[in-house]
Parts: C-alpha cells; structure tokens; sequence
C-alpha cells in the first residue's frame, strides 16, 4: 500500500473553493455592500448585523443605516415614535420648553440640565461648536405638538419593496400625485390585514398633511375600517 512518503499524491477533490469578497459599498468607507443593504432595511442599523467584536466598532454609526441618515429604515421609525410621543405621551412641560426654546434659538441657560434628556431622545444634538441643535425627530415632535393638526387620511398601498422593508402609497391627505414611502410593517401587519402579496385596500392612518414634501410625511394610527367588527345585537359587546 502506498503513503504519503512514496511520492506525489494527487488529491481527487479538485483546487480548494475559496469564497470571492463581498465587494465594498460604495458609498461608505465601513461596510461591504451586502452589509449596508441588510443594514438599510433594518432598524437595527448595520451593526446589529455583525457579531465580530472588531468589525462591530468598525459599522456602528455607518451613515448608509444610521437612524441620523434621512430616509433609512432606522430615521423613518424615530420619526413615528416622535410623533407618537407628542401625540400620546408628551414630554413634561419643561423639557417641551426647553426644546422650544432651542429650536428658535432663544436663551435656555438656566435649564441647560435638562439637555441630556433630550439628547438621549435625540430630540436635540450638537453642533461642532457644541452648540445644541433639534434633530429631524426633535423638530417632528414640535409640529406633533404645536403645528397644523394632523389629519386623519385614507392612504392606499401601491407597492412593495420587501427587501428593503418599504412600501409606496398614495396618502390623499398629503397628495393624489406623489408616493409617499413609509415603513412596510406599518402598513402590512395583523392589524390592517394586509401582505406582500395582497394590498391595495384603503387604509386610514393620522397623517401631518401639511409636510414640505413626502419624505416628511409621518403616519401614525395606522387602520384597516375593513377589519373593523361590528358587534352583533344581543352579543356581549352589542348595544344594551
């Protein structure tokens, strides 16, 4: 029988497979792309994506995923739960003072301790001359509160993108012509009945009609009236 040490062995399974590199995203310098896709379609940013300890440093903050990024998954669900805030459970008085205050560049020395809560809402930020300054979420929480009222709105989905966790539909409130793109499970979910495979039906939801543009537009309350159940007479949520 022959060994190793009689001469070449020629292994039957072919050259070792090695897998390409995924190829690096083009608009950062952190992530692969693949990693910036799965990231953009997550709340959960790019660093919720990797488990090396290194490469975890490496992504946290990138800006293709980064709930401070105008337009990714993570910014459209602060967006909602600064509205939700204002419109459910404000701040108290004298943070809701204080915010204001910044926002119009009024004096706020004398409740400058406070600033932490609003920065670990990120409801404010700082500028590099450490200077506050309200945020997208800060700003969306100031029209909740004190704008023009927000509307209720029958909005229907056109269309899905399930990859990136997005869908476009019409909000009549806001505008017949243009696509709003809102988060897919708010839309698609138990609550309104409504996949991937099957939309199209008319969906109620609070809406700020009055947003600059329809990367704005914020929904909240978001129903289906079809799955609405009308009790029937003599049953324990009927009419007594």
């Amino acid at each position: 029988m022959s060994t190793y040490e009689d001469g070449p062995v020629y292994e039957p399974f072919g050259p070792e497979y090695v897998r390409p590199a995924n190829p690096d995203c083009p608009d950062c310098d952190c992530c692969t792309a693949a990693l910036c896709a799965k990231g953009r379609a997550s709340v959960s940013e790019c660093s919720g994506h990797v488990g090396d300890e290194e490469l975890l440093e490496r992504v946290t903050g990138c800006p293709c995923s980064a709930e401070s990024t105008r337009g990714t998954l993570s910014w459209r669900a602060a967006m909602i739960r600064a509205v939700t805030f204002a419109t459910e459970k404000p701040l108290r008085p004298e943070l809701e003072s204080l915010l204001t205050r910044i926002s119009e560049d009024e004096p706020y020395a004398d409740a400058a301790a406070l600033l932490p809560k609003l920065t670990v809402r990120r409801y404010v930020t700082w500028r590099p001359g450490r200077e506050p300054v309200v945020t997208d979420f800060g700003r969306a929480y100031i029209n909740a509160r004190w704008g023009v009222p927000r509307r209720v709105s029958s909005l229907v989905v056109q269309s899905v993108d399930p990859e990136a966790r997005t869908a476009q539909a019409v909000v009549t409130a806001f505008s017949v012509d243009q696509l709003v793109t809102v988060p897919m499970d708010q839309v698609l979910n138990t609550r309104t009945g409504l996949t991937a495979d099957a939309f199209g039906d008319t969906l109620h939801a609070e809406v700020n009609a009055d947003a600059r543009d329809a990367g704005e537009v914020v929904l909240t309350k978001v129903s289906n009236p079809a799955m609405a159940v009308t009790a029937r007479p003599g049953s324990p949520d009927g009419a007594r």
